[in-house]
């Protein structure tokens, strides 16, 4: 079985209809779609509380082998996002609990940082190895600052976790880290986090890169017009917004609860060369707050996000339900309720320049929008952006690096993600693999006619 070709490239070059595309810190990974036919197949592995490593884990339980490539799609497979996306393997630890989101399943995600959630694992398609990394969120640990400065904070468990994109681990800090704080309650400042109101250009149709890192939300992206006064609102250098009240004055930008317009406008057909075919993008910069809007979110009165429970992580083929969506989230509380249906009650009748962070998901040092801005996927189209960047941490020490010190050797509460081994338990891992089927020339040409369908 050929090993697939991978191309890093410096931006999206090829047609995302026909290639794979992942942003990863060596540049897009890409692959030719291959679609074909395959089963799925399951096989148990147990852990021990110290392996993360796991030989030959890949293999086919009948055939002795690696029974499939990872650049295989399958149009009628859930885990595979209809298609969308390849056969990677898919691993469950513990048993039920997913340990991948495909993108799609990130728009369902409060915090959707793609390096944290996408993959808890790499693998090794030749020797069929996987190694785990599996996440663990603690909500909150009391620690304290270090006795010299109080700049650093030291949590108990170690690896802090960090990114992975493409099936490669890379040492470079995420989301993993959400704040620091002088109370249990997460009231008051985050000494660990800060907001940031710049003015950015794209680097393509979809993506952004962002200054500081890393990013540990992503609140907000908004459209520009040539007639917008932008060099008035932000700083020639850094781009950053010293005065987001006018901002929000002068461009109806809703900075306070920024979900409100988080929604799209209507959609126009642009032809693409890039993709040689016809692309959807915003015919309008506007949106209104009608009661359409107040029913959507009424009808999801109750949900809240649950790990693997939401878009087609919950193995829908479509993300349309009425569960956990965070643009109706409205205040970030995890749940869905009648506080968010004030707060967008009190908005009605507004028209605010719609909120493009929507159906979108971030990276360490990237954002993007939930719909394309550049037909041909040029860079240095300007968006504003709002998100929060945190100081850093080294994850093998499991030290967190503090923006502000509330003195040294005093208690802090904090929340982060760390990377540890199954615990021991016979079976307690499951992956899903596949068992790839030779597939006619005729299925060949027909499968390449369909792939214009995502």
């Amino acid at each position: 079985m050929n090993t697939p070709v991978r191309h890093y490239e410096p931006n999206i070059l090829r047609s995302p209809f026909e290639w794979m595309g992942i942003w990863t810190p060596d540049g897009w990974r890409t692959h030719r779609k291959r679609f074909g036919n395959a089963e799925r197949v399951e096989r148990f592995l147990s852990g021990d509380g110290k392996r993360t490593v796991f030989q030959a884990a890949l293999c086919d339980p009948e055939r002795g082998v690696v029974a499939w490539q990872d650049d295989l799609h399958l149009r009628h497979d859930p885990f595979t996002d209809r298609g969308i996306y390849p056969c990677d393997p898919r691993v469950e630890y513990p048993v039920g609990r997913q340990r991948w989101a495909v993108s799609h399943t990130l728009l369902c995600y409060p915090v959707a940082d793609h390096s944290l959630y996408t993959h808890e694992y790499t693998w090794n398609m030749e020797t069929g190895t996987l190694q785990t990394h599996f996440r663990h969120h603690v909500l909150l640990e009391e620690c304290r600052t270090d006795a010299e400065t109080g700049m650093t904070v030291q949590v108990r468990h170690a690896p802090i976790s960090q990114v992975i994109e493409g099936n490669v681990h890379y040492p470079i800090a995420n989301s993993a880290v959400r704040g620091v704080w002088t109370n249990p309650e997460k009231k008051g400042t985050n000494l660990y986090a800060r907001r940031v109101l710049q003015c950015l250009p794209m680097l393509n149709g979809v993506y952004l890169e962002t200054p500081f890192q890393p990013v540990v939300q992503c609140h907000g992206i908004w459209d520009t017009a040539p007639e917008d006064p932008l060099d008035a609102l932000f700083d020639s250098v850094t781009g950053v917004c010293s005065d987001p009240e006018r901002l929000a004055f002068a461009l109806q930008i809703e900075l306070e609860y920024p979900k409100v317009a988080m929604f799209l406008p209507p959609l126009c057909p642009v032809a693409s060369r890039l993709y040689g075919a016809e692309v959807r993008m915003p015919a309008d910069r506007m949106v209104t707050i009608g009661h359409e809007r107040l029913e959507l979110l009424r009808r999801r009165l109750g949900s809240r996000f649950q790990p693997g429970e939401v878009g087609y992580a919950a193995g829908r083929s479509s993300i349309r339900s009425e569960g956990y969506f965070p643009e109706f989230d409205l205040n970030d509380d995890g749940v869905i309720d009648e506080t968010d249906l004030e707060i967008l009650r009190e908005h009605l009748g507004r028209t605010l320049r719609s909120n493009l962070y929507v159906h979108a998901y971030f990276g360490p040092n990237w954002l993007s929008t939930g719909v394309l801005l550049e037909a041909e996927h040029q860079p240095g189209h300007r968006v504003i952006a709002d998100y929060t960047h945190g100081a850093g941490y080294d994850a093998a020490s499991g030290t967190v690096r503090l923006f502000e010190s509330p003195g040294p050797d005093r208690p802090v509460w904090v929340e982060y993600h760390y990377d540890a081994p199954a615990v021991p338990g016979e079976n307690n891992i499951r992956v899903h693999l596949y068992r790839e089927k030779q597939v006619s020339m005729a299925n060949v040409l027909l499968s390449s006619t369909m792939n214009h369908d995502d």
